[in-house]
């Protein structure tokens, strides 16, 4: 089923609306209303312990059918800190089959593809156990405790050069759990999951990912790591993490926008401005310093600076203007620019040092952007 941003959701059109609302009972990401569930500012997909999937995809008013824009989501995504992989830009993206969480499994799946191709890596891995010889290290202390009356018995730390080190532990959970979410990858995983035969599946996830150390040897495991902590703990996806097999692969609009914008704003006008983002200089008042004023894109050019400042909405509103004041009193910017979504109403509102001009990006034609400053 596929919804957009703010969409409502009810019982007539969704056959497993009870799950749905247990679902938003126990997470931010869906409201509920009168008899039914509504989308809030975040896109991706929902999948439910019975398999049924919700793909929410953007809001906007003009163009764009569901195969645009889930090309744009995930060329938005590709903007976020955690997914500046070449892998993930260089993917060919089914875009028309697949819902984003199939994508986001393809790319991972093919990176674990890679490291299985180029050979899983060994490593010297400790061992404490119980042996009737002695071998290694003898840990006297728990020796003692375990082995008082088991005078035949040492209790002994042993390295052991092996696979199974927490990088491939962690790799093993992540696929085993792809495993029973994936419908279009299934075979795929499962057929890796041979590759992994021979290594436990990590059960304490904090403790292996603070085992994981990247070195120049294993470097290419890094990107692998930094996806598997996000299936596994959904910290860059979402923060939803149920005991169930509900899977939320969810964005924040606010975040993807904004992270969007500033790649083309650095794009288009690093080479005339120094391009900053999220800076984090001037506070409201001088004394005491609790409210940072904090832009989104600030470009600088000698004694020339331009704010730009991104809200994910159709319609600005008082307080935002009342933050683009404060931007420009505090920051010394003579021109502030608010970027929402296209199909904003436009507008330039001035004050006697300074202008705002409200301005709608089309995103499906960021290259409209290299005519904002003239």
């Amino acid at each position: 089923m596929i919804v957009r941003e703010y969409e409502k959701i009810f019982a007539d059109n969704c056959p497993n609306f009870d799950e749905l609302i247990k679902f938003a009972q126990a997470s931010e990401f869906l409201s509920l209303g009168w008899q039914f569930v509504q989308a809030k500012n975040y896109v991706g997909v929902i999948q439910l312990p019975s398999g049924f999937q919700l793909e929410i995809l953007p809001k906007i008013y003009e163009g764009g059918d569901e195969i645009k824009l889930r090309r744009l989501v995930v060329e938005m995504i590709c903007t976020l800190k955690d997914f500046k992989f070449k892998k993930f830009r260089d993917a060919d993206l089914d875009t028309a089959r697949l819902n984003l969480y199939e994508i986001f499994i393809s790319i991972y799946l093919e990176m674990v593809q890679d490291l299985v191709k180029s050979g899983l890596k060994s490593s010297y891995v400790v061992h404490e156990e119980n042996l009737n010889v002695l071998k290694g290290k003898l840990l006297i202390k728990e020796n003692l405790r375990r082995n008082f009356a088991h005078k035949e018995k040492f209790f002994v730390a042993y390295d052991e050069y092996s696979l199974d080190r927490p990088e491939h532990r962690l790799t093993k959970a992540t696929l085993i759990k792809i495993l029973h979410t994936t419908r279009e990858n299934f075979r795929l995983a499962r057929h890796l999951l041979n590759d992994f035969d021979s290594i436990t599946q990590s059960i304490n996830f904090a403790k292996d990912f603070a085992a994981v150390s990247i070195d120049r040897i294993n470097s290419s495991y890094r990107t692998v790591m930094e996806w598997t902590k996000i299936f596994l703990r959904g910290e860059s996806f979402t923060p939803f993490a149920g005991k169930s097999r509900t899977m939320a692969l969810l964005f924040d609009m606010n975040k993807l926008f904004e992270a969007y914008v500033a790649e083309h704003i650095k794009k288009y006008f690093s080479d005339r401005f120094t391009v900053r983002t999220q800076v984090r200089e001037k506070f409201l008042f001088c004394e005491p310093q609790d409210y940072i004023l904090k832009p989104d894109i600030l470009l600088e050019r000698g004694n020339e600076k331009i704010i730009m400042d991104t809200k994910w909405k159709f319609e600005p509103t008082e307080g935002d203007m009342y933050q683009m004041f404060a931007y420009a009193k505090r920051y010394g910017a003579k021109k502030i620019y608010l970027l929402c979504p296209q199909n904003v109403e436009e507008n330039i509102y001035r004050a006697s040092d300074f202008e705002v001009e409200v301005y709608g990006v089309d995103l499906f034609n960021m290259a409209k952007l290299r005519g904002l400053i003239k």
